[in-house]
């Protein structure tokens, strides 16, 4: 049996993976402890979903997170909720990813061509009318325009009334007590600029570790040092319009590694044996466009009471 020869997918997102296409035409299933491009591409649609898989991301490895993420998804759509990638549950994530078939083009019809010989609608009569000779059109003489003569105006002398004198009005006295108003000129208000309002981050994330710094890097490789706690988190954010692969190691030993996508943020949590510790992070990308933002959460911050 070929797998995936139903080719039923519709999106863009999920169209021609057989993997997928065999999982809507119920030859396979995906669930916990599978791998591959299509477990990424699943994670990556659930993630624009607003169904994160925060710790690991789009990494293409079927955990624990991503069976969490896969039943939110199910249960949130009216589906069963059994967390493994079926014909039910494909077949609604690529009905909200299909965007409608492509448009058709219409070639232009063209006109068939008339005939250059004219057929007349009706016969013509054996007998035909005689024909009168060209008469030209008669004109009328022309008559010269009359003129109307116009009566000669007669001025009328202006008459003169007599005006009595004027006598002058006297200005009031200005007493010594009296203000002489000054000609105002209106006064320009200004209308006051409210600044922009900086949005800032969160101080204190959900398991009671307290901001500690933030920051930008970009190209395939950095690092940053930073004194923290025993339990810190690195929250990381792709700056960029296209996905990127990231791998972040420490001085500790540790190594985690995601896929970034952009506009969604990935968490990557670490440990040390003793508090404070002198943190040394190690970044790398698979390209050197990269533009990482990154905050950085810890149980302790310098100067900070716990």
């Amino acid at each position: 049996m070929t797998i995936g020869d139903g080719h039923d997918l519709r999106s863009s997102r999920f169209e021609g993976d057989e993997v997928l296409e065999a999982c809507y035409d119920n030859e396979i299933s995906l669930q916990r402890g599978d791998r591959g491009s299509a477990v990424r591409k699943v994670q990556q649609a659930l993630i624009f979903l607003d169904f994160p898989v925060p710790e690991v991301g789009a990494n293409g490895i079927f955990g624990g997170e991503t069976e969490l993420a896969v039943k939110s998804y199910q249960e949130s759509r009216g589906l069963k909720v059994d967390g493994i990638i079926g014909s039910e549950t494909i077949g609604s994530l690529d009905e909200e990813f299909f965007t409608g078939p492509p448009e058709l083009s219409i070639s232009p019809v063209t006109e068939p061509q008339l005939s250059e010989v004219p057929t007349p609608l009706f016969p013509e009569s054996p007998v035909r009318s005689p024909r009168a000779s060209p008469v030209g059109p008669v004109r009328a003489p022309e008559v010269p325009p009359l003129e109307i003569p116009r009566a000669p105006r007669v001025g009328v002398p202006a008459v003169k009334i007599p005006q009595p004198p004027e006598a002058p009005v006297a200005e009031p006295p200005i007493l010594k007590t009296q203000a002489v108003p000054l000609e105002q000129k209106p006064v320009h208000v200004a209308r006051p600029i409210t600044p922009p309002l900086t949005r800032l981050p969160p101080t204190i994330d959900s398991q009671g570790r307290k901001f500690h710094t933030a920051g930008t890097w970009s190209g395939s490789s950095s690092s940053f040092e930073a004194e923290a706690g025993k339990s810190v988190r690195l929250e990381v954010s792709n700056l960029n319009v296209k996905e990127s692969s990231i791998t972040i190691k420490t001085n500790t030993g540790e190594a985690k590694e995601s896929v970034l996508l952009p506009d969604i943020l990935v968490n990557f949590e670490f440990s040390a044996m003793e508090e404070p510790f002198i943190w040394r992070f190690y970044i790398e990308t698979d390209s050197e466009d990269s533009l990482i933002e990154w905050k950085l959460y810890s149980n302790w911050v310098p100067g900070k009471s716990r």
